[in-house]
């Protein structure tokens, strides 16, 4: 008997738990999924835009290195959405840097 009534406190503390690890990681791959699928298309647009172009100017970009900007953007941007999405993980809030004078801040 003891064992069934401990098998029934394990279930109940555990479903929730479950449930909540399924819900994240469900969020979690469609969001990976999603920005994949944007990121590659918005790679595909911009390099077949680039070679659409005429030898000359192509010649250009390529001395220019705007593959490797545009490569750049695209991982800073993707670096600020995973910054952004830690710190929403972590529940953490800016602080607010600049305080009012006059109030619990030093007059210089």
């Amino acid at each position: 008997m003891q064992f069934f009534w401990a098998l029934q406190v394990l279930v109940f503390f555990a479903r929730p738990l479950i449930n909540f690890a399924f819900r994240v990681l469900g969020v979690g791959f469609v969001t990976y999924v999603g920005y994949n699928a944007l990121i590659s298309l918005v790679v595909d647009y911009i390099t077949s835009n680039m070679s659409k172009g005429n030898i000359d100017i192509q010649m250009i970009l390529g001395l220019a290195k705007v593959d490797v900007a545009i490569n750049i953007m695209i991982s800073a941007v993707t670096t600020r959405m995973i910054i952004a999405g830690l710190d929403k993980v972590q529940d953490r809030k800016r602080n607010q840097v600049w305080r009012a004078p006059g109030g619990t801040s030093i007059d210089a």
